[in-house]
């Protein structure tokens, strides 16, 4: 294993240490006599070493060789910071416009949306599960997990709910809507701080430090959050795992058939249990659809087409072979279908030969 130690003086407390072959995007390892090394500097002055870090954590484990460029390190800075930068700006936006102030109002468990509860929930979870992986020397995992936290906070989360924030008058369902996105943020900066360390400190200043003066005077002086175990709700984040997988199908299904999501169709079956109505509606908002019936059988919406494999059947059943791929075009295939199912057998008779 070659070890390779990279210091990143962008300040004296920044370094980078990457453990085994660091590779360019060919696969090819890097080294001087290759001529295919990367200046670090003009990597950090283009992209910064937040996004370096961030890249060399969710790329593959340390262990592993790296391959390391220019694109890589951008589209992992754009998934991540990009995405938590924007959803950041956006409390930020609509804060200051409403002059909003999270030390006058408390979160309220009570009085929270569905879509709130799911967030805190999933966030308290996220916490617990960073934690245990930090606490065993792990860095990819936790990474990867983060960055699918901010990719439903931003592209679910917020998407579906920006409309709360957009009221006159601060009405309970947006003080609500305030109260999560703050509590998710402010809670983030500090799990982050570790990975990345410069945008935890930027939007913890603006967003903490600007509202409460007593706050330590770095994120990094603060203590790692702790899971509220109270506030976890495994069943709501299955009920939402499940519409986000709904919801995912059922516009690939528009896409395969020409419908567009304007357009707005009457019913929606769904094959499984029955979702709660709040979260059923979140499906039928997303697709444009009046009405989701859950269905535990879906033998109704299936149609088998039968055919004899000849290569098998050919040599026993040569001389009834019509009749075996005539008798299997008029029956009836679920039925076949249901008996063979596990391993079974379907038994018919075609001109006084059994099969």
């Amino acid at each position: 294993l070659a070890i390779s130690t990279a210091v990143f003086e962008t300040n004296p407390f920044e370094a980078c240490i990457v453990l085994g072959h660091v590779q360019d995007k060919d696969g090819q390892k890097m080294s001087k006599h290759k001529g295919n090394v990367v200046d670090p500097w003009s990597v950090l002055d283009k992209q910064g070493a937040d996004a370096v870090r961030w890249y060399f954590y969710t790329n593959s484990n340390p262990w592993l060789p790296n391959r390391f460029y220019d694109d890589a390190v951008s589209e992992a800075q754009s998934k991540f910071m990009g995405t938590l930068w924007n959803t950041y700006a956006f409390y930020i936006l609509y804060a200051d416009i409403d002059g909003f102030d999270p030390t006058k109002y408390q979160l309220e468990p009570d009085k929270l949306a569905p879509m709130d509860k799911w967030i805190l929930s999933k966030l308290n979870t996220l916490v617990k599960t960073v934690e245990k992986y930090l606490d065993n020397y792990r860095l990819t995992e936790p990474a990867r997990e983060l960055n699918k936290f901010v990719d439903q906070l931003s592209n679910w989360y917020v998407r579906i709910g920006r409309q709360r924030y957009w009221g006159d008058t601060m009405t309970e369902d947006k003080i609500s809507a305030y109260m999560t996105l703050y509590t998710v943020l402010e809670t983030l900066s500090r799990v982050i701080a570790p990975f990345t360390p410069f945008i935890a400190e930027s939007i913890y200043q603006n967003l903490v430090r600007s509202v409460e003066k007593d706050a330590p005077i770095s994120i990094h002086l603060t203590s790692f959050p702790k899971a509220d175990e109270h506030m976890i709700d495994t069943a709501l984040e299955a009920h939402m795992d499940t519409v986000l997988d709904i919801v995912t199908l059922g516009r690939a299904v528009r896409n395969k058939t020409g419908v567009k999501n304007r357009q707005p169709l009457s019913e929606m079956y769904v094959s499984g249990e029955a979702l709660p109505e709040q979260i059923t509606d979140i499906i039928k908002s997303e697709l444009n659809v009046k009405s989701v019936i859950f269905v535990t059988d879906t033998s109704a919406f299936i149609a088998y087409n039968l055919k004899p494999q000849m290569r098998t059947l050919g040599p026993k059943y040569g001389a009834v072979l019509n009749g075996i791929r005539n008798y299997l075009a008029q029956a009836d295939g679920n039925a076949i279908v249901e008996a063979v199912k596990g391993g079974g057998s379907y038994s018919f008779d075609v001109d006084g030969t059994a099969g």
